[in-house]
């Protein structure tokens, strides 16, 4: 029976109400996300297109299996190119288009933001000459090739140096020999090598002169593009289904290569070189080649953010036209985004989604200056990206996947519904855990850098990082008194934060020089990576704010308020026992910050629903039956369960025939009827 139209004017009315409190001009706040008024209206644009496009619709995905998904993908790829050319869209334009339509096509990773042509494409820019870039890339801009980005194997994945594919040169030919010497050897998860890819940007061992110079980056055919018959030699296809049923549209794929040919130029040669004779040539610096994965790592920071301000969106609008329990005088039950549990578990998700796409912005900034540099053999800004990129990837992919799934869950048993619109995020961004350097290794590499700043302190060198300089609080040692006034100023937050990063570092260094083993620090390792991320997404949050006040005054209150959310949330939350360990707070201080954080969350009752307007997404973006802007979600959950398959007259014939042949077994059919069931 169909929900009863008081209860669908109610929760309507509900979300209305709540939309009208907040505190802010939302509008101007969706401006400043998307970089301005003009930005926002090329978005704005591209989402009309979207719309009104057939193609591109989400609505018979749910009731698709996989190679049907893959198909209708295939179609809205091709639209996509059509529409480009149609508009006479640029390449950026073209991409900006696909990544908003949260479609994923096969030849796609990343789902939507970062397809295996940009993956491809910047490699290629990074590392090719350009003779080579011109060459492959005008290829790949026309469509005319599908490029993939190669490295994982079976057997190896975040161990790049372990790789086993062998790229051995041939002088007598001028030509490199790609091979695998076995299936543990095969490249493995590689979006877009299922059934798109035509190329790829390989890793393998380069082998010159009976030398192994390490993995280098080729390219390798892997189809023909006239027949998309497998080139000679290689063995191809898609790995098949994935977890949760997430990225069930990007054709992830295996190759091996049984000695494989390619020119001696198909090698990318911008820093290190091969000659004709075999001679190699080392980069200038060694670790040039980290750019392009770099690249990868700074737009999960920004998928983060997004994917957890749309499922934080469709929850906290869902929890707000729901009611449950406590009726009063007028027989309506409570909304359960009053209840204090569910704002405990929600605001602070929005918060989170804000901090990931303000620190999203900053550092896709920093990314294009460094690439500007390395584009002239300039690697200054690369240690510093690559520490920060690897902290920022390790905590947006643990804390945006935590908080997707902490969303389904606050919205109860509806949220566990496809329809709800969150559970594709999950499944889609839970691999960013492993995917782009497993989380565990990448901590690793965070603590291995932290721990070189902290040599160069003690012997009195300048930081080669400038995000370290929090380490200085060992020397100066300041005493840091929290009260429930200070708790909410930034420079004590920042202390506080800065003050537990400097001494989990320093334990590090206590462990090391103790002589425990590096393999078994891991932990400590994981905690400075956290903490240096959190000191890093909670400066730009106060970076950001002071910049309001000054350009958007009428901004900087609220983006104030989830700052505070944000800090207070970690401090009596995940970070409380390494806040306590480190001596950065005092446990007589947790009872006041606690009731700092409630504080907090109690400012921004008003405007939760404003903020995650704010994020300015459509409905057909967000893709719910729970989480639409102008509420009604029973009604809609109603009408979605309707287009199921299952329910239309040919779906209940089809199945009810074969429950027959259970139900009328042997002599049950003369039973039923003399029964009177």
């Amino acid at each position: 029976m169909a929900p009863t139209s008081k209860q669908l004017q109610q929760s309507t009315h509900d979300i209305q109400a709540a939309r009208q409190k907040a505190s802010f001009p939302v509008d101007q706040l969706t401006n400043y996300l998307y970089g301005g008024p003009e930005n926002l209206k090329k978005v704005d644009k591209y989402r009309t297109i979207i719309a009104n496009e057939p193609a591109f619709t989400k609505k018979k995905a749910a009731f698709q299996s996989r190679q049907e998904q893959l198909h209708s993908s295939i179609h809205a790829a091709r639209r996509f190119i059509e529409i480009a050319e149609e508009q006479n869209f640029s390449t950026q334009e073209f991409l900006e288009l696909f990544a908003l339509s949260g479609i994923s096509t096969p030849g796609y990773i990343l789902n939507n933001i970062i397809d295996d042509n940009v993956a491809f494409w910047p490699v290629i820019e990074f590392q090719g000459t350009d003779e080579q870039a011109k060459k492959w890339l005008d290829a790949a801009k026309r469509h005319a090739i599908v490029g993939c980005y190669a490295q994982t194997e079976l057997s190896h994945g975040s161990n790049v140096v372990g790789l086993q594919t062998t790229a051995t040169f041939d002088e007598a030919t001028d030509e490199f020999v790609i091979n695998s010497p076995d299936i543990t050897a095969a490249k493995w998860w590689i979006g877009g090598l299922g059934v798109a890819a035509t190329h790829a940007v390989l890793q393998a061992q380069l082998i010159s002169k009976g030398k192994n110079y390490g993995p280098h980056i080729f390219i390798v055919p892997i189809r023909s593009p006239l027949d998309y018959k497998p080139i000679k030699g290689v063995t191809v296809g898609d790995i098949g289904p994935k977890a949760y049923g997430g990225f069930a549209t990007v054709d992830n794929g295996y190759a091996l290569f049984d000695n494989v040919r390619i020119p001696r130029d198909y090698m990318l040669m911008r820093f290190a070189k091969v000659s004709k004779t075999g001679e190699y040539q080392p980069p200038v610096h060694s670790k040039l080649s980290y750019g392009s994965m770099v690249k990868l790592r700074v737009s999960i920071l920004s998928d983060a953010g997004w994917r957890l301000a749309k499922s934080s969106t469709i929850a906290i609008r869902y929890c707000t036209s729901r009611r449950q329990f406590n009726p009063d005088q007028n027989g309506l039950e409570s909304q359960v985004i009053s209840y204090s549990s569910v704002r405990h578990r929600l605001y602070p998700l929005v918060a989170t989604a804000y901090a990931l796409i303000l620190s999203g912005i900053n550092l896709n900034k920093t990314f294009n200056v460094m690439t500007e540099q390395l584009s002239r053999e300039d690697a200054t800004l690369l240690p510093e990206m690559h520490v920060n990129s690897c902290a920022f990837k390790v905590w947006g992919a643990r804390r945006s996947s935590e908080g997707i799934e902490e969303c389904r869950k606050a919205m109860g048993g509806h949220g566990y519904s496809i329809f709800s619109g969150v559970s594709e995020h999950f499944a889609t961004f839970v691999p960013a855990n492993t995917y782009e350097g497993d989380n565990f290794m990448l901590c690793q590499q965070v603590g291995r850098a932290m721990l070189k700043q902290l040599d160069n302190l003690l012997k009195g060198k300048s930081y080669n990082l400038k995000t370290a300089t929090y380490l200085d609080v060992l020397i100066s040692n300041p005493t840091i008194t929290v009260d429930a006034n200070s708790i909410y100023n930034p420079e004590l937050q920042l202390a506080l934060f800065g003050k537990r990063a400097a001494h989990l570092v320093a334990n590090l260094g206590r462990q090391v020089k103790a002589g425990r083993p590096w393999g078994d620090v891991n932990m400590e390792c994981w905690e400075i990576c956290l903490a240096h991320a959190e000191f890093l997404l909670l400066k730009q949050f106060h970076d950001t704010v002071r910049d309001l006040q000054k350009s958007q005054p009428l901004l900087a209150p609220v983006v104030q308020k989830l700052t505070n959310v944000f800090a207070l949330s970690i401090l009596t939350g995940t970070g409380l026992a390494t806040f306590l360990t480190s001596q950065s707070i005092n446990v007589a201080d947790v009872d006041t910050i606690q009731e700092a954080y409630r504080n907090s969350l109690n400012e921004i009752v008003d405007d939760a629903i404003g903020l995650t307007d704010a994020f300015g997404f459509t409905d057909d973006e967000l893709n719910t039956a729970l989480g639409k802007k102008d509420g009604n979600p029973y009604g809609e959950l109603w009408e979605a369960a309707q287009s199921n398959p299952l329910n239309s007259d040919e779906g209940r014939e089809e199945l009810g025939e074969l429950m027959k042949t259970i139900l009328h077994r042997g002599d049950n059919l003369a039973y039923i009827k003399a029964a009177k069931l």
